[in-house]
């Protein structure tokens, strides 16, 4: 109870010296408010879920994966309703704290308090402050990563020099203006530096799966270089998860329903922990039409049907937002095919993945006719098993890059009129920055829209 009323109370600390619009860092203790200073304080704050976790869960809605057929863009305003149809902004009203940026923004800003202090708390062992220094450096990069994803254009090796990134945000002092918008070249190189910078220090276990292991930080630049279309080195760095040994998928077949399920907390499945709310998604028809529901067992243990209605749901736990080894095995997959590797992906894709997901009695070892076949067959197996998992807007952002995506439409209720639709090479596909930061920061670069 002591321990959890301190993390509480650091907590508000954090939250009042986020909120802060025009005071700088608290030089003066509030009556009933812990300033981190002993390294136990700042290793409370890494500890804390409300704190380090890194995933907006409404950007589900981008997706290609989910239907809402309660949605109308011209009655509509929500910003559920504004992602499902990929408007301009996310909120319609400049006075809206801004959704998704401020979420992603106070969440970097609770890391940073731990980056800007840690090193220099009074307490703790040299090796123990560098190692909480190194996990906020690593768990930073996951909102940076959403970020990006969201209000920056897809990485093009191409263009990203000139492409706009984002602010990077260092400082917690409330009085420093908000940085220029970076290149998104810098801003990508800035995250893998802070990687790299941090592995060393990184322990190969640690005490729960919300904390930052070397494994993590590997599977964090597995997931960066993939989204850069660098299959190289997501290759290098997925391969770098596996060879620890801890890299594990439940086979299916030994589970009658979810409830039977390991708890995602323990689960041998789960890489790294960022828990988000649990909801019901429905399943859209394109993505419904890719599983075959007689053999997958995802479509038994995951999956809820109501009325015809099929939706994504999770039974007995949060959903994880985090990192997958499911998505780290994909991931080497996927690279080895686009490198020429065709029998060593297909043999990952089938006596790893789908092996695990078919039932035994139904289950075929897929066979790809050549690279390109093996490339689209083990894409069609991540929308499977990545449905609703965090990544598909990533996913879908990359593709597009490479003309590998369709048009995403938007249905009304009838299921043939259309209410709108993402073209490939669309500016949709990066959404402008809020319009509060935009009255806070009049000077800032815009997006093309």
């Amino acid at each position: 109870m002591i321990a959890m009323r301190k993390i509480y109370t650091l907590m508000l600390f954090c939250t009042v010296m986020i909120s802060a619009s025009c005071s700088k860092f608290l030089e003066v203790k509030p009556v009933g408010i812990i300033i981190p200073e002993k390294t136990n304080d700042y290793e409370l704050l890494l500890d804390d879920i409300n704190i380090t976790r890194s995933f907006y869960s409404s950007t589900i809605f981008t997706y290609d994966d989910i239907s809402n057929v309660t949605f109308s863009p011209q009655t509509e305003t929500s910003i559920d309703a504004n992602l499902y149809f990929w408007k301009t902004y996310l909120d319609v009203n400049s006075q809206s704290r801004p959704a998704a940026w401020a979420d992603y923004y106070n969440n970097i800003s609770n890391l940073n308090v731990i980056l800007e202090g840690v090193l220099s708390a009074a307490d703790g062992t040299p090796q123990k402050r560098k190692q909480i220094y190194a996990e906020a450096l690593v768990a930073r990069t996951f909102p940076y990563f959403h970020l990006l994803s969201l209000f920056a254009p897809a990485y093009d090796p191409l263009t990203a020099t000139a492409d706009l990134g984002l602010p990077f945000v260092v400082s917690t002092d409330q009085n420093v203006p908000l940085p220029d918008r970076l290149t998104l070249k810098a801003n990508y190189e800035q995250l893998i530096a802070d990687i790299l910078t941090a592995i060393p220090d990184l322990p190969t276990q640690n005490i729960n799966k919300s904390r930052i292991t070397k494994n993590v930080a590997y599977g964090m630049l597995s997931r960066i270089y993939m989204s850069m279309r660098d299959y190289p080195n997501a290759l290098k760095y997925a391969e770098l998860v596996i060879a620890s040994g801890n890299a594990v998928l439940l086979n299916y077949n030994d589970y009658a329903s979810s409830n039977d399920l390991p708890q995602t907390n323990v689960s041998p499945e789960e890489l790294f922990l960022r828990y988000s709310t649990n909801s019901r998604y429905r399943f859209s028809n394109e993505l419904l039409a890719k599983f075959d529901p007689a053999v997958d067992l995802r479509m038994k243990l995951f999956t809820a049907t109501d009325a015809g209605v099929v939706s994504f749901q999770n039974a007995n736990y949060n959903p994880n937002r985090g990192i997958t080894y499911a998505e780290i095995y994909l991931n080497k997959a996927e690279c080895l095919a686009r490198s020429g590797a065709v029998d060593q992906a297909m043999d990952v894709l089938n006596n790893t993945i789908r092996i695990n997901r078919i039932a035994a009695d139904a289950y075929e070892p897929l066979e790809a006719a050549d690279q390109e076949d093996a490339v689209s067959l083990i894409l069609l197996e991540r929308r499977r098993e990545l449905a609703f998992k965090g990544l598909r807007w990533s996913d879908m952002k990359r593709l597009d890059k490479e003309k590998r995506m369709q048009p995403v439409v938007r249905y009304a209720p009838n299921g043939t009129m259309v209410f709108e639709t993402l073209t490939p090479g669309s500016l949709k596909y990066t959404f402008q920055i809020p319009l509060q930061t935009q009255l806070f920061n009049p000077n800032m670069k815009l997006n093309p829209r």
